[in-house]
């Protein structure tokens, strides 16, 4: 198989896609609204979307395996999710009213009784949002400059939470070193960030001791790159030594939140960071964050106070919180997230089993109810590890799957959501195992 011939047959399904990208380039960088949504030679733009199905311009039916990069947990357009968001917008009237309203403290108590029962939060509009408050927030609370983040980590799209995000393999030969993760991003964020290793406790540890008189946080996902696990031992010892220093340690939850356990990395971990950020999934599918955490470094952003500025207008709108809450209710139903994440190890051990079948050397990395696919022969540990697969073959793949009604964003993790059936998963394995048997 090559990327070519797979190519080819992609195309010709998707003249309309194609279509549509040049007339977007017109108006649109790279013919997209976020970066995130390109790939060569072109995206597929779709126009219709139910359960864990989508259909593009030209009428092709797709598997989707990318739910919008991990919220809609329950799939497109879930009953519930959509009579929540109808009902909450015909009883307010409105879609924001820019002051207080009842869902704001309703939804804010149920998520703090399951992260952090005595603490505080704030929503927000994205995940970015969260952790950019976040880091603020413990800057703050410390009254000192530099941040500490694991090489690998994505945080959101600002110049300080990209540093060192997707370093290339020439870039970290020279060490763990602040790499700019965009052009334009000035010299003073890279001297006031400290790169850490993933899963590699001794060094991290040695790297914080080293410069904790200014450090005001650590941050991190739990759960590398979203399907990269920690160490045992490793979230254990982080949290020591950052309680050690009274360093906040914040856990960026954003993709690992409800994927990982009903709650988040922090429950199946059982390790409890200072603040939390949240996004994706908390929104049921519409914009929504949130940033959580010990009340004494929460109640900063009291404006009585005048400590700490945080204002979001769109934050709180009533039909992310309705959309959300419905989410958690249908996650919450008995069998429900256990009946995912069984779901999930079906499709990733029929995969690892095809693999082995067509002697194809790839790993299939998985937490939770997200995994991705690594043409390597090691599992990968941190982010450096993953940087040894073979990208070229993972594309080859990925525009096969895509061809055969597959929908996966190239070189991304794949996303499960309850409405993932017996008959998708089926489907999903024949075309993995048409497509990886053209790698024999």
């Amino acid at each position: 198989m090559t990327k070519a011939g797979a190519g080819a047959d992609l195309a010709a399904k998707t003249k309309a896609s194609r279509a549509y990208a040049d007339r977007a380039r017109r108006s649109l960088p790279g013919g997209v609204t976020a970066g995130v949504k390109y790939f060569d030679p072109y995206p597929i733009a779709m126009k219709k979307a139910k359960g864990c199905r989508l259909w593009d311009l030209d009428g092709n039916e797709y598997i989707d395996y990318c739910l919008s990069f991990g919220p809609l947990i329950l799939g497109h357009g879930h009953p519930r999710v959509m009579k929540a968001i109808r009902d909450r917008l015909q009883a307010a009237g409105t879609t924001m009213f820019g002051t207080p309203h009842e869902l704001e403290a309703t939804y804010a108590e149920r998520l703090l009784r399951i992260f952090r029962p005595d603490g505080k939060m704030r929503f927000t509009m994205s995940g970015t949002e969260a952790t950019v408050h976040g880091v603020r927030l413990a800057r703050a609370y410390r009254k000192r400059p530099m941040i500490a983040k694991f090489e690998g980590h994505f945080h959101g799209g600002v110049d300080e939470l990209l540093v060192s995000h997707s370093p290339s393999k020439e870039e970290v030969k020279a060490g763990l070193l602040p790499i700019s993760g965009s052009r334009g991003t000035p010299d003073s964020v890279l001297k006031n960030t400290v790169v850490l290793p993933f899963n590699d406790l001794e060094e991290t540890e040695a790297r914080i001791r080293a410069h904790a008189d200014r450090l005001a946080c650590v941050i991190l996902e739990p759960v590398e790159r979203s399907y990269i696990a920690p160490d045992a031992g490793f979230l254990e010892g982080l949290r020591e030594i950052t309680a050690e220093h009274d360093i906040p340690l914040i856990f960026d939850e954003v993709m690992s939140g409800f994927r990982v356990a009903f709650g988040g990395a922090q429950h199946a971990y059982r390790v409890t960071p200072d603040l939390t950020c949240l996004g994706k999934i908390i929104g049921g599918g519409l914009p929504c964050g949130a940033f959580l955490g010990r009340s004494d470094i929460l109640d900063l952003a009291d404006p009585a106070r005048g400590d700490f500025f945080q204002s979001s207008t769109f934050a709180g709108y009533p039909i992310a919180m309705a959309a959300g809450m419905a989410t958690l209710d249908e996650l919450e139903k008995p069998g429900a997230f256990d009946g995912l994440l069984k779901t999930t190890r079906t499709l990733t051990s029929g995969f690892e089993r095809l693999l082995k079948d067509h002697s194809v050397p790839a790993v299939v990395p998985a937490v939770g109810s997200v995994f991705s696919i690594l043409f390597t022969n090691r599992a990968p540990r941190n982010y450096r590890d993953s940087l040894a697969a073979d990208e070229s073959k993972r594309s080859v793949l990925d525009t096969s799957l895509l061809a055969r009604g597959i929908f996966v964003k190239p070189g991304k993790p794949f996303y499960l959501s309850t409405a993932h059936d017996d008959t998708a998963v089926r489907q999903t394995l024949e075309a993995f195992e048409e497509s990886v048997a053209g790698f024999a």
